[in-house]
């Protein structure tokens, strides 16, 4: 590779000793530009040969990405020689470390003099103990900061160096913490740090305790997640406008706004994920009237009454007016209705999924005019709810999904109850994993012409699909059948020419007849373009 000199581009430069590559003959490429991978840095059997590479020297060079190995064998006074040797010229604007077996990293990383840096990572950097001085990289957008188990406090060490007219990260805008798993501590000792970080992700920190940057007054995403024990000082971020928890200790919904211990955000929240935490007071969630995504996934919810909690029962959807996607996953168990005001209306709705409800009895009434722009719905796993009013359909949904919820299911197809023949924007239809007793599907009269998808899976005793019901769906693109046992045949007029792909999984009576050249309804389906039977394609 040495003899190339005049090369470029180098993408991935991988040291192996048993090919024989060296690191010291990138010291012969002076005219590098661009990002430059070194992998395998582990193989560098001597720290002076890293020297050799003159990487200080190659003022073209963008990027850098410094990998030494996946293994957990290291010599950490090895590999920081390694790394000390190998400081990149300060134009460098790019620069990873990844699995680097030294306990520390050298002074050159976060050093003043690389004002050029705009994104550095730091992954998987197991036997440190400390940070580096990253805070006086003037220019530093972004930094990602993962499986550092070795750090236990993130404190001065972090900010050192920093002249005193100078604001600690002052170009900062996303900082993530991952994999942090023996953080306790964070320690920000001024409040001018991170004047203008809008994004903080703190992700599997499970011991982190302690207090966390106090303010954040341009933070517009905060994200926490499985750091269950997190409950310190949280940031004042009056700019906020997304909100996702997971695995956080004590939520609660007071007058002025969601609370975590000693955090506030401002009713002006846009999007709100709250996932596997326990919220003890939902009273006054209604505040937050600028609310426009709504997930609530495995979250206990209370409404908290004098002294006593007591389960929600009635969910205020009526109370978020600029909502548009709403989604209730595994949570509520006690809910049996949705709480939509006289006079209230959700018209701003377009997409609704409710999963693992146990007790919700009803969807609400006049659902055309409530959620009149809804285009997607999903219900999945709500046994309970025995119906939708025949006229409370919104006109403009287009895909629906009903999954284990086996009255609802029943009463499609066999009361015949849902008038999905007048919804004009009807495409996709998915229904799954029903025991109801029925032998075909659908009525004449279910399903629109508009409809261009049609999935049915986990319906064990389904016996046909019905002619009649598919004559008129000269729409239809893509068919998907899978474990349906006793589902003997399709009829032909299913197959018709605008049929573009055919997928059937578990549905054995239908494998052999539909075997290429073989079956004796292979001719009906011969001219598809696209098949697949039990996840092989036929050509």
């Amino acid at each position: 590779m040495g003899r190339l000199k005049a090369l470029l581009i180098v993408t991935d430069f991988v040291l192996d000793r048993q090919t024989g590559s060296s690191i010291n003959e990138l010291g012969k490429l002076k005219h590098l530009r661009g990002r430059l991978t070194i992998s395998g840095l582990k193989n560098v059997a001597c720290a002076n040969d890293a020297k050799d590479a003159n990487l200080k020297d190659k003022i073209n060079l963008k990027g850098l990405e410094f990998i030494w190995g996946e293994d957990d064998i290291g010599d950490s006074r090895h590999d920081r020689e390694v790394l000390e040797q190998q400081k990149p010229h300060t134009n460098l604007k790019h620069l990873v470390i990844q699995s680097y077996k030294g306990t520390r990293f050298p002074e050159w990383v976060g050093h003043s003099s690389f004002s050029c840096i705009v994104f550095l990572g730091l992954h998987d950097c197991k036997f440190c103990t400390s940070l580096p001085p990253l805070g006086q990289l003037l220019s530093l957008k972004s930094l990602s900061i993962s499986g550092l188990s070795g750090v236990l406090i993130v404190g001065d060490e972090f900010y050192r160096y920093v002249q005193a007219s100078t604001k600690p990260f002052g170009s900062l805008k996303m900082l993530s913490f991952k994999n942090m798993e023996e953080w306790e501590e964070w320690n920000c000792w001024s409040d001018k740090a991170f004047p203008l970080l809008q994004k903080l992700c703190i992700v599997n920190c499970p011991k982190l305790t302690k207090c966390l940057p106090k303010h954040l007054l341009c933070l517009k995403k905060l994200k926490i997640e499985d750091s269950e024990k997190l409950g310190g000082l949280l940031p004042i971020a009056p700019s906020i406008l997304e909100l996702d928890l997971k695995e956080v200790q004590c939520i609660a919904v007071g007058a002025i706004g969601l609370s975590l211990p000693e955090v506030r955000v401002p009713i002006t929240l846009k999007r709100l994920r709250i996932s596997w935490c326990e919220i003890l007071d939902y009273s006054n969630i209604f505040l937050y009237t600028s609310l426009e995504s709504l997930v609530i996934d495995h979250a206990t919810i209370r409404q908290k009454f004098a002294m006593q909690c007591d389960p929600l029962e009635s969910f205020p959807l009526g109370s978020f007016p600029m909502v548009k996607h709403v989604e209730i996953l595994g949570s509520c168990q006690n809910l049996i209705s949705f709480q939509i005001e006289d006079g209230l209306s959700v018209t701003n709705l377009t997409q609704l999924a409710l999963c693992g409800c146990g007790s919700l009895k009803s969807l609400p009434e006049q659902m055309h005019s409530v959620f009149s722009s809804l285009k997607g719905l999903r219900i999945i796993g709500c046994p309970e709810i025995e119906r939708v009013s025949k006229e409370c359909l919104p006109s403009k949904l287009k895909d629906i999904t009903i999954s284990m919820s086996d009255k609802l299911i029943e009463s499609l197809i066999r009361k015949r109850e849902w008038s999905l023949h007048t919804l004009p924007s009807l495409t996709i239809l998915e229904i799954s994993y029903s025991e109801v007793e029925m032998e075909s599907f659908p009525d004449e009269h279910l399903l629109p012409p508009s409809l261009e998808t049609l999935r049915i899976s986990n319906l064990p005793n389904l016996k046909s699909l019905e002619y009649k019901g598919f004559q008129h769906l000269s729409s239809l693109c893509d068919l998907y059948i899978s474990h349906c046992p006793k589902l003997q045949s399709i009829p032909r007029i299913m197959l018709s020419h605008s049929l573009s792909y055919l997928s059937t999984e578990k549905c054995p009576f239908l494998k052999e007849c539909y075997e290429k050249d073989k079956g004796k309804d292979w001719p009906n389906i011969s001219h598809i373009p696209a098949i697949e039977i039990d996840e092989q394609v036929i050509i």
